[in-house]
């Protein structure tokens, strides 16, 4: 009997972990309170959704593209795997767009390959395919970042970042999706220039402004 009872604890134990969304963000209050937040606007037919994590987040897309009703479900920290765990109620809503700027944080604090990362990125576009077919997706380029800034974690990240932009781009093409390439307007020499960033990897103004001529045509 002992023996069964620590076998159900491990069991739901594991179920309990496995439920938790899989985000890199470092203070995991702020997700669940944020994805809580962004929730309470429902995602309908009319409306754009860019998802992303805090590169998204920052941005004010409703201001920037007033009458497209654009929604905002960037949220700080994200990762591939954790953009699956909460597309659900995104697809619900049947958007007539989403673009997506996602695997950053991937490449830059996890190990993970770029092979496996895009594995997961296909994961989250075969459920966005499933359950609102009418969605127009947008694939969007990772940005560079400004290594200098931030040594101690961006140190041969972009080397990164740039090989898995051939990898959105060539699986863009294979199923048939727009990809965005943001990040050849947005480097100069191979990295995101200081004039563009705080930290070497969040945007300014400047920065912000070429990514939304990049998408403007798309949006409109």
């Amino acid at each position: 009997m002992k023996k069964l009872l620590l076998l159900l604890l491990a069991a739901a134990a594991a179920t309990s972990v496995a439920a938790q969304p899989d985000t890199l963000t470092v203070n995991k209050d702020y997700y669940p309170q944020k994805r809580n937040v962004e929730e309470l606007v429902p995602v309908t037919r009319k409306n754009i959704v860019m998802l992303g994590n805090s590169l998204t987040e920052r941005g004010v897309w409703s201001e920037y593209f007033q009458t497209e009703r654009v929604l905002n479900r960037g949220i700080g920290g994200d990762c591939i795997s954790g953009m699956i765990h909460r597309i659900g109620p995104i697809v619900e809503g049947q958007p007539r767009a989403i673009f997506i700027m996602g695997g950053a944080n991937d490449l830059v604090f996890s190990k993970i390959s770029g092979e496996k990362l895009l594995e997961q990125y296909e994961r989250l576009l075969g459920v966005i395919a499933r359950e609102s077919p009418r969605t127009k997706v947008y694939i969007q380029s990772l940005l560079p970042l400004n290594e200098a800034m931030n040594e101690k974690f961006f140190k041969g990240k972009n080397a990164r970042i740039a090989a898995f932009n051939a990898l959105l781009r060539d699986m863009a093409a294979r199923r048939g999706l727009t990809y965005i390439d943001i990040w050849s307007d947005m480097q100069r020499d191979g990295i995101l220039p200081a004039e563009y960033t705080f930290d070497g990897i969040h945007l300014k103004a400047d920065g912000y402004r070429i990514w939304i001529e990049k998408i403007r045509p798309y949006i409109k």
